[in-house]
């Protein structure tokens, strides 16, 4: 398993809300570039570069204090020099682009993704076929025979994106999710 490594709590947090996501191929941390600024060459590391089918995106992981008109100024310099090489976006992720709630829910997708529990994910793919767009997370646990570990496998396919949590709405047996399988897959 490939240790991530991360410099602040924001950027841990930031790291588990983009390894959660469906729509995640790659996350690299701490990727050097080099800019010119007044004629000086500077170094500075992007926090993350999350690819996703088709683009890069680069994010500057920083605390809404600490964003002012210098980090504006290098972050635009950093995409006007080095840019495509690098991502084809840049942005700037504070602790207010996340909810407390999605980064707790990122945290158990990524947990009970390391359950490489391939058997229970297909038993309860296979379950979510026969449900409503809309279903609890306890009833697809109880659904697919397996209980907890069916739970387990669940959330692990919200990193899939076969099932959706709608915005901070937190992970339990009463937490109702959209189901993109449900009508036999159709969506």
């Amino acid at each position: 398993m490939r240790k991530i490594r991360y410099e602040s709590e924001l950027e841990e947090s930031a790291a588990y809300f983009f390894i959660a996501q469906c729509q995640t191929r790659e996350l690299r941390e701490q990727q050097k570039v080099q800019y010119v600024l007044r004629g000086t060459k500077h170094n500075h590391w992007i926090d993350f570069i999350k690819r996703e089918a088709g683009r890069r995106v680069a994010y500057f992981v920083k605390y809404q204090e600490d964003v002012d008109r210098d980090l504006r100024e290098m972050i635009q310099l950093v995409c006007d020099q080095v840019g495509d090489r690098v991502a084809d976006e840049f942005r700037l992720f504070t602790q207010h682009c996340v909810t407390r709630t999605q980064i707790e829910n990122a945290m158990d997708i990524v947990d009970c993704g390391g359950d490489y529990d391939f058997k229970g994910q297909s038993i309860v793919e296979a379950t979510l076929l026969r449900l409503p767009s809309q279903v609890a997370l306890g009833e697809i646990a109880e659904a697919s025979g397996l209980a907890n570990r069916g739970f387990r496998a669940a959330v692990t396919l919200i990193q899939k994106g076969l099932l959706v949590v709608p915005k901070n709405v937190r992970l339990g047996d009463q937490a109702i999710l959209v189901n993109r399988s449900a009508n036999g897959g159709r969506r």
